[in-house]
């Protein structure tokens, strides 16, 4: 098996990376006019910090599902090889901003969104490969 790579969806990762570009440019804007507030210019600045820390996380998140199980990638944690038969249950949470894909693995917890590409994909590929059987609720 080839393995297959889940990433943030494209549209996201431009979406957010180019909120960050317009915002670097009102503070940029905001530090060359004479008598800018100063709390313009910090907000203008949060928002720079916010769209670059997401930027950042969505571009070095990914699951990476290889045959012999999945490496989970991200910037916090690094990159977590995990072997099918280490992952214990997948638990899908609906909410407010999309869907949340838990997986109990016996080293820890991975999760992405609904903000992946192809994310049912891979929670179908993921239930398969550790052969786990759904169960009511």
């Amino acid at each position: 098996m080839e393995a297959r790579v889940y990433k943030t969806r494209l549209p996201v990762r431009l979406a957010v990376g180019f909120a960050g570009v317009l915002w670097t440019a009102v503070l940029v804007v905001l530090l060359l006019t004479p008598g800018a507030e100063a709390h313009a210019i910090l907000g203008a600045a949060a928002f720079v910090a916010f769209f670059a820390g997401f930027t950042f996380v969505y571009v070095r998140t990914s699951i990476t599902v290889t045959a012999e199980g999945i490496v989970a990638s991200s910037p916090l944690r690094g990159r977590r090889p995990v072997p099918f038969q280490d992952i214990v249950e997948i638990v899908v949470e609906d909410g407010l901003v999309g869907r949340v894909y838990a997986v109990f693995t016996r080293g820890g917890l991975v999760h992405f969104t609904s903000l992946f590409a192809r994310h049912r994909e891979l929670f179908e590929l993921l239930r398969e490969r550790a052969e786990l059987v759904p169960r009511a609720r």
